[in-house]
């Protein structure tokens, strides 16, 4: 059975590597007819892993050949990270040594036999890292996207049934999606002595284990601004477990500037905080 793991092989590469060469000398013949003939007629080709390879065939382009073994490597490689999405993709924003280090064995003779993890690599090779890294952080940039309009849509919720419950008619506002310089995500309301008073919400999500949140200075000088109506929502995804804070609550975790020094984003960690 072919699978993903199976198709970043030698074995694979090799296979297709065999297939097209005789395919080249023997256009007429299916690509089932080559493989049963390699088999049959070439020792050395005949133990390679011709399920993946004829994968490998139906999604690399015919116009790409293996005069050039290091380009041809590098070109299947690209296209099996577009299509297997493997999950050291990710790594990619972090540099070689991590993508390396994530490797199983198979992978990794893929990679060497691209030239990819060349000590002096040309300017071929760095511009296929680069691009890599690009589309690495613009899916992480999407992916945190996806995971703050999920957080800000529960606050929403949240804060619909609460304002129906204190008997308030207001609805809250989805400040972020007019306004993401505002300071805060959410406009919702507290019961005013007479009418209903502003309450501002910054929400913020994390995921799974990783309790941790980053608060710009253009969130936390908004929020000591707007102490007594500010709030900080925290969901902790996919559990829509939330956590609530102040202003004052946050306080003793945010640097201070010193000398020259200006802070502009902090990473919190929840687990070190004292939540009631």
């Amino acid at each position: 059975m072919t699978t993903p793991h199976s198709l970043f092989s030698m074995s694979a590469f090799s296979g297709l590597i065999a297939l097209r060469t005789y395919s080249a000398a023997h256009p007429e013949l299916l690509p089932q007819d080559i493989i049963a003939a390699l088999k049959r007629v070439s020792p050395d080709d005949g133990y390679h892993d011709y399920d993946a390879a004829l994968v490998l065939h139906g999604w690399i382009g015919p116009a790409l050949t293996h005069e050039d073994l290091q380009l041809f490597f590098r070109s299947a490689i690209s296209v099996l990270i577009q299509r297997i999405n493997p999950w050291w993709r990710r790594l990619f924003t972090i540099g070689r040594d991590r993508v390396r280090a994530a490797l199983n064995p198979n992978e990794l003779q893929c990679f060497d036999a691209a030239g990819l993890f060349s000590e002096n690599p040309d300017t071929d090779i760095r511009a296929w890292w680069d691009a890599f890294q690009e589309s690495a952080r613009s899916e992480s940039d999407a992916r945190r996207l996806e995971q703050g309009r999920e957080a800000e849509r529960l606050t929403i919720e949240y804060e619909t049934k609460r304002l129906s419950e204190l008997g308030i008619a207001n609805r809250p506002r989805w400040i972020a999606l007019d306004d993401n310089t505002a300071g805060y995500d959410v406009q919702s309301y507290e019961k005013g002595p007479v009418e209903p008073i502003a309450r501002l919400i910054e929400v913020k999500s994390c995921v799974g284990t990783a309790r941790e949140v980053f608060l710009t200075r253009n969130e936390w000088e908004t929020a000591v601004e707007m102490a007594p109506y500010y709030r900080f929502h925290i969901w902790i995804l996919p559990d829509e477990e939330l956590i609530e804070l102040t202003p004052a609550d946050l306080s003793p975790h945010v640097p201070a500037d010193r000398g020259n020094g200006l802070w502009q984003i902090t990473r919190i960690e929840l687990d070190s905080m004292v939540l009631t």
